[in-house]
């Protein structure tokens, strides 16, 4: 099966030009002009096709690093972006891969990056749950937990952050990015469902709720030994 490449480009000549050369080196290759269009195509003209690489105009970068684009793609199966140095005055940041417009160049990095074994995510393990990224499932002992993707894509981001607070919103971006407008008290009925689930297994407590703020995976402290035997004294 052909690989899946996603392209925005502004210039609709130049956007033309670049899907011509990759569809002739037999890739699938999506156009956009936008980050805001990308997401329009992958949505109602992609189909099946999963982009395997983002391939994006120098103009287009700014606006797509802060688009829900980037987090279209859930958190164990990270979208590789290649950008095109085809404007000098424009600035990108140092850890962008990029390539040059010309069309050898441009094949050769994409080869590259097409066929670089990504490496495995590590298995999560935290208080007894035990979460696969690569294989999108949940257990607790022997027993799968049985996750919709949304659900497992909650549990897998609040558990790969023990102890950190994250806002509903935060939670929309990150999670139902893909699903266009959603209200924050879906976050809520998402979560009630998942410590729901969990506390079947005396793992409710997982999920902590901070009120007016947000959600988190608990962080549980050893609890502190009293005495050197770990027994109450007593005077003679």
């Amino acid at each position: 099966m052909s690989s899946v490449i996603l392209l925005i480009h502004h210039n609709a000549s130049a956007r033309n030009f670049i899907r011509h050369v990759l569809i002739q080196s037999n890739y699938l290759a999506l156009s956009a002009a936008s980050a805001d269009e990308a997401l329009l195509v992958l949505n109602n003209e992609a189909g099946d096709a999963t982009p395997d690489l983002m391939l994006a105009g120098c103009t287009a970068i700014p606006a797509l690093l802060d688009s829900p684009l980037r987090r279209h793609f859930p958190p164990h199966r990270p979208l590789p972006l290649l950008a095109l140095d085809d404007e000098p005055d424009i600035k990108l940041p140092e850890s962008l891969q990029r390539t040059a417009p010309e069309p050898q160049s441009l094949l050769l990095r994409v080869r590259q990056l097409l066929h670089k074994a990504p490496a495995p995510e590590a298995i999560i393990e935290h208080e007894g749950l035990r979460i696969d990224p690569s294989r999108q499932q949940a257990w607790v002992g022997h027993l799968n937990l049985e996750l919709t993707p949304l659900t497992f894509r909650l549990i897998h981001l609040l558990a790969s952050h023990p102890g950190r607070l994250f806002s509903r919103q935060q939670l929309l971006d990150r999670v139902w990015s893909d699903h266009g407008y959603v209200e924050e008290r879906t976050v809520d009925v998402h979560i009630y469902r998942l410590r729901g689930q969990l506390a079947r297994f005396g793992l409710g407590h997982l999920i902590e709720s901070v009120r007016g703020s947000g959600y988190r995976v608990a962080v549980v402290k050893p609890a502190r030994k009293t005495g050197h035997s770990g027994q109450l004294r007593f005077a003679s």
